[in-house]
């Protein structure tokens, strides 16, 4: 039971602490890539799986859905251009 929570710690310090340290860069450089990687790693993940059931919504026919999702999935690769670069890339 006990290593289950220890598991849980370690994910809830990898998917928020970092990213949370990347955005600020309050550690310092080495800190600041780290959570940048981590954050985009979780970015790539919610990227292709809204990506993959968007298409799939679409095959399906439910349209309003998979259209939703591919949208999700061009914020989520602008998200990581801005984690990147520091710069807002707009598409207007």
């Amino acid at each position: 039971m006990m290593r289950g929570w220890i598991i849980l710690g370690l994910i809830v310090v990898l998917a928020v602490v970092l990213p949370a340290v990347a955005l600020t860069g309050i550690f310092g450089d080495l800190a600041r890539l780290i959570g940048q990687i981590v954050l985009s790693i979780v970015m790539i993940g919610i990227l292709v799986a809204t990506g993959a059931f968007g298409y799939i919504c679409i095959r399906a026919q439910a349209s309003k859905w998979g259209t939703g999702l591919l949208i999700i999935s061009v914020l989520c690769l602008l998200a990581i251009f801005w984690i990147w670069t520091g710069k807002v890339l707009l598409l207007i």
